[in-house]
């Protein structure tokens, strides 16, 4: 019985839909640049997504100057480094992100990567509202 549950969850799992407007969302935490629990709460009301080299750049030069940006507005920064190799991350990308001024939540496991709605070339914006999801905007820049 227990494997048949398993088996069920898993396949839930890997046949997931990508997120759309009414879904809950569903993650509640993802791991940050310092190894941190970063979490996402009833009273976070944005989701800002990079996925790629990109737009995490632009994203980055906003949020610098734009200090507090991410408080204000309640929002959590997210970026897709799921392609990234293991060896890089630990070496590099997250010395670097640990100088940045706010947080980034690190999507690391493809799976994760695959439910999230994108478009080529542009940071995903997900307005929440007590976890549900209100709006989904794909956008050049904030």
């Amino acid at each position: 019985m227990k494997i048949t549950v398993i088996y069920l969850l898993l396949c839930g799992v890997l046949f997931a839909d990508i997120l759309k407007v009414n879904d809950t969302f569903p993650y509640d935490s993802f791991i940050d640049q310092f190894d941190k629990k970063l979490a996402i709460t009833s009273e976070t009301k944005e989701v800002i997504i990079s996925f790629s080299k990109k737009n995490g750049k632009a994203v980055k030069t906003f949020l610098e100057t734009h200090n507090g940006y991410l408080k204000k507005r309640q929002a959590v920064y997210l970026a897709d480094v799921s392609s990234a190799p293991s060896l890089a991350m630990s070496l590099f990308m997250k010395p670097a992100m640990q100088k940045y001024n706010f947080n980034i939540g690190l999507i690391e496991d493809e799976e994760t990567a695959k439910v999230l709605p994108a478009v080529e070339g542009k940071t995903t914006v997900i307005r929440l509202e007590k976890r549900h999801i209100k709006s989904i905007k794909f956008v050049d820049s904030l």
